[in-house]
């Protein structure tokens, strides 16, 4: 729920209140439309690709090129 700025009270969401509103029908195209546009969406480029390897290891990355690092393997303790 969320609130409202203007009473302070929540308001109800749910997909009874949507069908009364919208239709069945609508309703169930936007969600089949949602769901199908997520899976064949873009990729979006990756935003640090263009700095240098200064700058990603400032920010704490690991240089372009690198293997990634692997996790150190603790002894198990019973």
């Amino acid at each position: 729920m969320e609130k409202t700025l203007v009473t302070g009270q929540a308001m109800p969401h749910s997909i009874h209140q949507a069908i009364a509103e919208h239709g069945a029908l609508r309703v169930i195209g936007v969600a089949l439309k949602t769901l199908v546009g997520a899976v064949f969406a873009d990729r979006e480029p990756d935003p640090t690709e263009h700095l240098s390897d200064h700058l990603r290891r400032d920010i704490g990355l690991p240089p372009r090129g690198s293997p990634l690092p692997e996790a150190p393997l603790l002894p198990i303790r019973w």
